[in-house]
């Protein structure tokens, strides 16, 4: 299979899927970008495409969704399946297969990305009290100012969010996982293997807050999980997995 691509009202292609799947994860294919491969009648965009589509497991190439073996929620080329199944069934350790980070991996990795924040989060409270009431230490008390109370809890309940969604958007989006993650060896990817789109990054963010909620219970499922999803997992359709 080959692609072809319009790149500045230029026809480009064809292309290896390999080749193809690498533009898509750096974001030179966009949806509004019109792609085409032997056998389709005309160009389409990308976006009327993208779910017909699927990288394969071993070869991390972007093929027709038809055209493939489905395993385990995600997919085998026509090329590489007999190769693959036949590696299965040695019982030999095949490349591409997601090995997914453990609970107590994540627990550590999330342990260490809150030290970080935490640090961050209370230069910002040092910061907003010596602007707001010229001192590090004087804060207002719920007895004493009550609109410059909640206006201080306000500020720093909207600067910790802020600081939080930022922190897991830049590096989610530019190394697929946090600081925290990295130091582990995790990575954060769609449940084909994919990058995580910018809407998918931040709605997982959100979605944290929900694992969050009843004493944990959402991050806690992790660990009994059969491909160790927390809640905010199954929301957004992503997996933790070891990438070294």
């Amino acid at each position: 299979m080959e692609w072809h691509y319009v790149n500045g009202g230029v026809r480009i292609g064809p292309i290896t899927p390999q080749a193809f799947e690498t533009l898509l994860n750096d974001r030179i294919v966009r949806d509004d970008v019109l792609v085409w491969t032997p056998g389709w009648p005309e160009w389409r965009p990308w976006s009327s495409v993208a779910a017909e589509t699927a990288p394969c497991l071993v070869s991390r190439g972007r093929f027709l969704i038809r055209d493939m073996v489905p395993y385990e929620d995600q997919y085998v080329s026509a090329q590489e399946k007999d190769a693959f199944f036949q590696k299965l069934r040695e019982g030999v350790n095949t490349p591409g297969i997601m090995a997914y980070g453990g609970f107590w991996m994540r627990f550590l990795a999330r342990f260490i990305d809150g030290l970080v924040l935490g640090v961050v989060n209370m230069v910002i409270v040092f910061g907003l009290s010596m602007v707001l009431f010229g001192s590090i230490g004087k804060q207002p008390g719920p007895n004493g100012n009550l609109g410059a109370f909640f206006a201080f809890q306000g500020l720093v309940l909207v600067s910790g969010m802020g600081l939080g969604l930022l922190y897991s958007w830049y590096f989610i989006s530019r190394h697929a996982a946090t600081p925290g993650k990295m130091a582990l060896g995790l990575k954060i990817v769609r449940s084909d293997g994919t990058s995580l789109s910018n809407g998918r990054i931040i709605g997982r963010f959100f979605a944290e807050f929900v694992s969050g909620m009843i004493f944990y219970v959402g991050y806690i499922i992790a660990g009994f999980d059969d491909q160790k999803r927390a809640l905010h997992d199954h929301i957004c359709d992503t997996r933790v997995i070891r990438s070294k």
